[in-house]
Parts: C-alpha cells; sequence; structure tokens
C-alpha cells in the first residue's frame, strides 16, 4: 500500500493568508520555503508559492521577535527573552506562562558551522547576561537541570546559559 503525498498546498495557502496581514515571520517564510525546495511540487503548489511570494515582496512583514510577542500576550504569558538569527536558522528564547512557570527554548541551525554556532552561542550568551543584569538576576553556580518548565527566572536563565556553554550539543 502506498503512503498518501504529503502537500504543503495548506500550509502555503496559511502563510500567504498570513503575509496578507503582514504577521508572516521570517521564521515561517524559511520553514515554507525549505520544505518547498525539499520535495516536487504539484503546479497547484507551486502556483500557490510564487502567489506567496508576490505577497511577501510587496507587503512588509513582523519581525520573528513581534511575532513571539503576540503569541505570548495570547496566552497570557510573558517574553523575557528571545534572539532570532537572520543569517542562520537558529533561535534563543526565554518565556513565563501565564501560571508563572519559566520555559527555555534554542536552537542553533545544523547547517552552520561549528564556528558560526559557537558565535550565535556566544552572541546570545552575551545578550542574556545583560538581560539578567537588568533583571536582577545572578546566575547560578551549580548546574540546572534541563526541564520543560522552571520555578524561576534565576532557573530558566542560568540554565539557558549553561547551555550555551556548550553549543556543539545543541540541535536543530
Amino acid at each position: 500500500m502506498r503512503e498518501p503525498r504529503y502537500s504543503i498546498l495548506v500550509d502555503i495557502q496559511d502563510a500567504t493568508e498570513r503575509a496578507k496581514q503582514g504577521k508572516l515571520a521570517l521564521y515561517w517564510q524559511r520553514t515554507i520555503q525549505r520544505e518547498y525546495r525539499c520535495k516536487k511540487v504539484t503546479l497547484a503548489e507551486q502556483q500557490a508559492y510564487e502567489q506567496l511570494q508576490s505577497i511577501l515582496s510587496e507587503v512588509p512583514q513582523w519581525s520573528d521577535e513581534e511575532e513571539l510577542h503576540h503569541d505570548m500576550e495570547n496566552i497570557g504569558g510573558k517574553l523575557w527573552f528571545c534572539h532570532f538569527w537572520i543569517d542562520h536558522n537558529s533561535m534563543v528564547q526565554l518565556t513565563e506562562d501565564r501560571n508563572g512557570r519559566f520555559h527555555a527554548a534554542y536552537v542553533l541551525d545544523t547547517d552552520t558551522s561549528p564556528e558560526v554556532r559557537r558565535e550565535a552561542a556566544q552572541l546570545a550568551q552575551k545578550e542574556l547576561a545583560e538581560c539578567m543584569q537588568t533583571w536582577g538576576v545572578s546566575p547560578l553556580d551549580t548546574p540546572v537541570a534541563e526541564q520543560m518548565k522552571y520555578a524561576s527566572l534565576a532557573e530558566a536563565s542560568s540554565h539557558l546559559m549553561q547551555v550555551l556553554d556548550d553549543p556543539e550539543s545543541i540541535t536543530g
């Protein structure tokens, strides 16, 4: 029995609607582009993709950070820290959900060289250290275990800082 063929048409159509509103962040533009390039597309997918590209060239889109702020506010949370790279598909973020629990998320693009990954991690660490100083949060000296959620901003930011010390262990 043959498996059904995956169509990205629905994803492209959804992206087109968001792009018309100026709400298709770069991360999602890259995701659609990567999916489109990695498969043999149908005529309908090709036409939809060309329409999307036309809209993207005419309508300014919001940034990844603006999208994340919007998404967090919609669920009653808060964005504490984020950095999205423009020249590669990497991101680091620290958020708080509506229950006061903190989340750390990070992806360093595996298609980049180890040097680029290290530079990205160092930049994120530098920016995060500046934010921690502004927040009045000291990094924890003891290792912080990787968890889904953290009880404090100090735990979450310290975990993120410690993870960025070893960028080769981060996959994405």
